[in-house]
């Protein structure tokens, strides 16, 4: 199901409309730390564009956003060392343990069958520890640039142990209108351990692409008999599928060694999973934010394989503040 004539056409739009690209980095670099307008949402995010690593280069920034920026764009994966204060880590561990130990009944009902609990969804609406590490200022301007418009924290999944997470991308899941206005970043709360199953990607994978309006079409046709839930299901079913397959042959393998305090940025289309854990009772404390820019919706996989046209779905959400950045107000604390 290849997206090549697709993405041939998109990058034949993108090239009239970023004609002006370079010039609008000048202007951005002179004014980096404001708000960009709203309307450059409209196109896809610059970081995408084929000439982006030439964009990048007329841009007076910091040497670490452009490192950052740079890693983005080449490798789809960035790591920023030491970029959280080990305090707030620990805090965020102690305020997970204390949530717990004030919901153990519902802790009991949300175990795994090694008892181990699941993941937490939005904990940053719990715990300041977690809402503060979210909107890491260094972090958050490294973002506002690779957006090229000012970020805000969507969600969060806050983890005690490996996911062991089959490789996958993010896009189905947190999808938005143009496509590309995401990042995952993840927080290491710890030290982790080879043997807790650390988190992978595949390098520098984040180009091919995968049609999902033809897997929809696809589905569709041959499975009139499903419901829609169901048919949604198989759809991802079958995204995942070729992300699984295709992702070897289109990037390296490689382990994130990560330390606590240490933070993984990711594009979107980064494929990126849990490694096995020889030994899965072993914590692998972290928590990853899933962010995007204050003025962009962030949609899930039915939308993602539903929803057609350039218009963007209505909006799911509004946003509160925290820390000086807004802070989407997109379900509440959960295990999940």
């Amino acid at each position: 199901m290849s997206g090549m004539p697709h993405a041939k056409a998109l990058w034949t739009d993108l090239a009239r409309r970023f004609a002006h690209a370079k010039a609008l980095w000048t202007d951005l670099a002179r004014r980096f730390g404001q708000p960009t307008q709203a309307d450059a949402l409209t196109a896809p995010p610059w970081i995408n564009h084929p000439e982006a690593a030439q964009i990048l280069s007329t841009a007076a920034i910091d040497e670490d956003i452009r490192a950052a920026a740079m890693d983005l764009i080449t490798k789809g994966f960035t790591i920023i060392r030491g970029v959280q204060d080990p305090a707030l880590c620990a805090q965020t561990i102690a305020d997970y343990q204390r949530y717990c130990a004030e919901n153990a009944d519902y802790v009991a009902q949300n175990k795994d069958s090694l008892g181990r609990e699941l993941r937490l969804v939005n904990f940053h609406h719990y715990s300041d520890a977690a809402l503060r590490l979210g909107a890491n200022e260094r972090i958050m301007r490294i973002l506002d640039f690779a957006f090229g418009a000012e970020a805000a924290i969507y969600t969060s999944l806050t983890f005690k142990f490996g996911t062991q997470q089959p490789v996958h991308r993010d896009t189905p899941h947190f999808a938005t209108w143009p496509d590309g206005y995401f990042f995952g970043v993840w927080t290491a709360l710890e030290d982790i351990a080879p043997e807790a199953g650390p988190l992978f990607y595949y390098e520098a994978a984040h180009h091919f692409e995968v049609d999902a309006a033809a897997i929809w079409r696809h589905v569709r046709q041959s499975m009139p008999h499903l419901s829609e839930t169901e048919q949604l299901h198989q759809a991802l079913e079958i995204y995942n599928g070729e992300v699984i397959s295709r992702a070897p042959s289109n990037g390296v393998n490689r382990t994130a060694a990560m330390r606590r305090g240490d933070v993984a940025i990711w594009h979107p289309q980064t494929p990126h999973g849990g490694s096995p854990a020889s030994d899965p009772m072993r914590s692998r404390w972290s928590i990853v934010f899933h962010c995007a820019p204050k003025d962009k919706q962030v949609h899930q996989h039915d939308a993602f394989f539903r929803h057609a046209g350039d218009a963007e779905p209505p909006p799911r959400y509004g946003f509160t503040e925290g820390h000086g950045r807004a802070v989407a107000l997109a379900g509440d604390v959960a295990f999940m």
